[in-house]
């Protein structure tokens, strides 16, 4: 019996995982194509900057509206739409021959994508034990890291097809989605595990007589206001240095540092799958006594790596090695701790509502954040090593702090129980 509930957690996790997986390819398939699209079309810089700007600002509405229309009209029903919309966006991006076509699949697929993944995180929490959050959604950051890496092979293999690789590229991403979402919608046997995992989850969790509440009343709460500021505050100055090396790590390492394209690509490559491998392990001591523990080891690491690359911001290899280290370990004490913290704190009738309330505002404002990087990174690439290692202590002391809250609230957490 136990092996079949692990089984099915697995299927559950595989089915809703993608919306992870999704988020991560339209983003960076985003900016693969992008250059590509500024040929194709003949845009101009500003155009250029409001694709981006798009994207980001779609996905971060639809996580802010997404939680809450899951909370209100049913987290399953949503989760079922959600991915549905994003296989048109991605179909329509990959059809679209002018850019108000891009433009209108590029909302579309953002909206959807955004509003996809809280809602998918509380599906999966509501159908898993509490002692195994860490392990069910920790295994999500799989799906996020597996669609970056994903992104850029299949970015690699059509770089030559000129106009036909967005066409391509996103026409995979349709494809993915709208497999996911056949299998959400039409699967007897998913709907008959999910069914029989909610009943076989936290008691608590169970929210069919519960009343339904707003996010507005749940921050008259002190708890609760306290716990999605800090949480709030952990993932965005974690977000922070995490997407700006994302992001940017080509950008430096060939503009700033002269090093060639196919090396910054290949170092991009290098750390995104010791992250990934990372990750899998991960996974097997989330629930553990070790967890915090290692979350202080990423915490250090971080530290140490960005007062490196601040001291030696002009030697390209200490950049070099600092990024891979700090791509390999920011694993241990960023998102997987926030996903799992969420669904940790929060009633489970308003967690998709407040996950996706703080997903927006990260969102959001790390969007504003990538607007000036290249300018900081052009007038003192040291100063933005020194802004980054502020946002690890800050984030640090957010995660100090947020322990602390585990304890002053009594939440559930298999890390101290299993002491």
């Amino acid at each position: 019996m136990v092996k079949q509930q692990n089984r099915h957690t697995v299927i559950l996790i595989l089915v809703a995982g993608i919306a992870s997986y999704l988020d991560a390819a339209l983003l960076v398939s985003a900016g693969v194509a992008l250059p590509l699209w500024t040929k194709a079309f003949q845009l101009n810089p500003l155009m250029v900057g409001a694709i981006s700007t798009a994207l980001t600002v779609a996905v971060a509405c639809g996580s802010f509206g997404g939680g809450w229309l899951a909370d209100r009209f049913g987290r399953v029903t949503i989760f079922n739409i959600d991915i549905l919309f994003v296989a048109i966006g991605a179909l329509v991006i990959a059809l679209a021959q002018n850019i108000t076509w891009l433009f209108v699949g590029i909302i579309i697929a953002g909206l959807a994508s955004g509003a996809d993944l809280p809602t998918s995180l509380a599906v999966i929490s509501e159908r898993v034990s509490k002692k195994d959050y860490g392990k069910a959604i920790s295994a999500t950051q799989l799906f996020w890291t597996a669609g970056i890496l994903i992104s850029q092979f299949v970015g690699f293999l059509t770089a030559s097809m000129a106009t036909k690789a967005p066409q391509i590229i996103f026409g995979w991403i349709a494809v993915v989605a709208i497999v996911d979402w056949a299998v959400r919608v039409f699967s007897g046997r998913f709907k008959q595990i999910e069914d029989q995992l909610v009943q076989k989850g936290d008691p608590n969790d169970h929210n069919v007589e519960q009343p339904k509440v707003s996010v507005r009343q749940l921050l008259k709460s002190k708890q609760y206001l306290v716990t999605i500021v800090a949480l709030t505050g952990f993932y965005l100055f974690w977000n922070l240095p995490a997407n700006t090396w994302g992001s940017f790590v080509n950008y430096f390492l060939v503009v700033s540092a002269h090093r060639t394209q196919s090396f910054a690509t290949l170092i991009a490559l290098i750390a995104n799958v010791a992250c990934f491998a990372v990750n899998v392990w991960y996974i097997r001591v989330s629930d553990s006594k070790h967890r915090y523990h290692i979350m202080y080891v990423g915490l250090v690491a971080a530290l140490t790596v960005f007062i490196f690359a601040g001291i030696y911001s002009d030697v390209w290899l200490v950049f070099t090695v600092a990024y891979v280290i700090y791509s390999t370990t920011t694993v241990l004490c960023g998102e997987p701790l926030y996903k799992i913290w969420s669904q940790s704190f929060y009633p489970s009738n308003a967690r998709a509502s407040l996950t996706g309330f703080s997903y927006g505002i990260v969102r959001i404002l790390t969007a504003g954040f990538s607007l000036i990087t290249p300018t900081l990174m052009g007038y003192s690439p040291q100063l933005l090593m020194w802004v980054l290692a502020g946002c690890v202590v800050i984030y640090g002391g957010c995660a100090i702090f947020i322990t602390q809250l585990i304890k002053r609230y009594q939440i559930s957490d298999p890390t101290s129980e299993s002491k």
